[in-house]
């Protein structure tokens, strides 16, 4: 049996929803939106949404640094992550181009 603290391999990552620990030590749950790499920086980024939003309620979209090599399995079976604040208005950017191209294709 293996320790539910386990690093995930990052093959093995199931980021549709996943937690973090919030400041304030509360848990959080969150359903992801888009995860991408960087190969010139070598950062990972996630876009994700609160999970408990209301159907037709207006999501508040975030986004973040995050290491997939430090990704854990928590106690209820999500990935839990620790997340870094976008540290630049380049990441800023790049996240808004992502974003934008998504909503491009799903209007096509």
């Amino acid at each position: 049996m293996s320790d539910p603290m386990d690093t995930l391999d990052e093959n093995e990552l199931d980021l549709e929803r996943f937690m973090v620990v919030e400041e304030d030590g509360v848990i959080a749950t969150y359903e992801t939106v888009a995860t991408f790499h960087v190969d010139e920086t070598d950062e990972d980024f996630i876009i994700f949404a609160e999970d408990d939003a209301e159907e037709g309620e207006e999501l508040e979209v975030l986004a973040a640094l995050y290491r997939p090599e430090e990704v854990v399995l928590g106690d209820s079976g999500l990935p839990l992550l620790v997340l870094d604040q976008l540290e630049s208005e380049e990441q800023l950017e790049l996240v808004q181009a992502v974003l934008e191209d998504m909503m491009e294709d799903d209007e096509e």
